[in-house]
């Protein structure tokens, strides 16, 4: 059994009071998407006072800090009365901003998201866009972006671009600074020999359960990209990794007329490496999938593996594992007080 204390900040980021008696908590921190969190209390003047929207809730032994968004009301059957409190975590306020202008990315991942929050939120043309107390924490990956944007929503765009990049993103709060960063997991798995291995297996007894299958119904080895333009002078391309013939040869095509030149300001280099993009994303090859329920019983999460990391699944007896990124754990408080840990595997 495992005690989370919930620190209650207003929005002047005041700490006015703590959450301990609260009937169940589910607490789910994600690398490539925005986490979120569930509360659920029973109703009094207390509680009513203490959770209300726009308020922070965090926690001692988390840097993930968590907005109230939506609170809801409860008068059940047996005559108990429940508040349950749901948010997301602070990355949540990219998503109140769109890429208001079209948008051209040539560079690095850590230029481009910083080029995208600076446009919406740190220095916008319009002065009411500005988030004063929003900052980014600069990093230097040197993974490779070009793109275009025009209208999307920045947490959306943030998210498709740190997916596609297998980085993943947080936003803490410190001294009343929202401080948004990219990160990258640390790799646990047989994959590497410098750090101990974090392994999930039958032979360890937190292997619960497994399940591995290939999938070749969705493969997609060619993909023809249609650009702008109409008819015989719309810009297509053909785009694909090892150019297979015959049987091996798996088509899709993709609809990419939103992808523009902007009259002649994109050069047709530029333009060509766009579709280039928008086709290598959309390639799959066969899918293999070994999905574990485990249990974290020898292995300490936040001690010994964090969201973003990689580690080994294994089933000795059928001689198969596969190294795989943890993209969520939702942590979990029910009503008896029983705490637990549940992980989702990705890539």
């Amino acid at each position: 059994m495992k005690e989370i204390s919930l620190i209650i900040l207003n929005k002047k980021f005041e700490r006015i009071g703590e959450l301990e008696d609260y009937s169940s908590l589910i607490w789910a921190s994600r690398y490539y998407k925005c986490g979120d969190f569930e509360v659920v209390v029973p109703i009094d003047e207390y509680h009513l006072n203490l959770l209300q929207s726009g308020y922070y809730v965090m926690r001692e032994d988390d840097d993930y800090v968590g907005i109230i968004e939506d609170p809801e009301y409860l008068d059940n059957e047996d005559q108990s009365q429940m508040m349950v409190i749901k948010g997301r975590f602070l990355s949540s306020i990219l998503s109140r901003r769109i890429i208001a202008v079209q948008t051209q990315l040539y560079g690095t991942v850590s230029a481009g998201v910083l080029n995208l929050i600076n446009d919406a939120i740190i220095h916008p043309v319009v002065p009411e866009r500005k988030i004063s107390n929003f900052m980014v924490v600069p990093t230097n990956y040197t993974e490779r972006l070009e793109a275009q944007y025009t209208g999307k929503n920045l947490l959306s765009a943030i998210e498709g671009i740190c997916e596609s990049n297998s980085m993943g993103f947080k936003t803490t709060l410190k001294n009343g600074i929202f401080q948004f960063q990219l990160y990258k997991g640390v790799d646990r798995s047989y994959g590497q020999d410098v750090l101990p291995h974090v392994v999930f297996s039958d032979e360890y007894d937190n292997l619960i359960s497994s399940n591995y299958k290939e999938v070749t119904s969705s493969k997609a080895t060619n993909v023809l990209v249609a650009g702008e333009g109409q008819g015989m002078e719309r810009k297509v391309l053909w785009v694909t990794k090892d150019n297979p013939a015959g049987l091996d040869r798996y088509e899709i095509y993709q609809d990419k007329r939103n992808l523009s030149s902007n009259g002649g300001d994109i050069t047709e280099a530029e333009y060509i490496n766009q579709m280039k993009q928008e086709g290598m994303e959309s390639i799959t090859n066969v899918l293999t999938a070994f999905e574990g329920n485990v249990f974290f019983d020898n292995i300490v999460y936040r001690k010994d593996v964090n969201v973003g990391d990689i580690v080994t699944i294994e089933n000795k007896k059928w001689g198969i594992y596969v190294n795989t990124r943890i993209i969520e754990v939702i942590e979990s408080v029910n009503e008896a007080g029983e705490y637990e840990v549940i992980p989702t595997f990705g890539v």
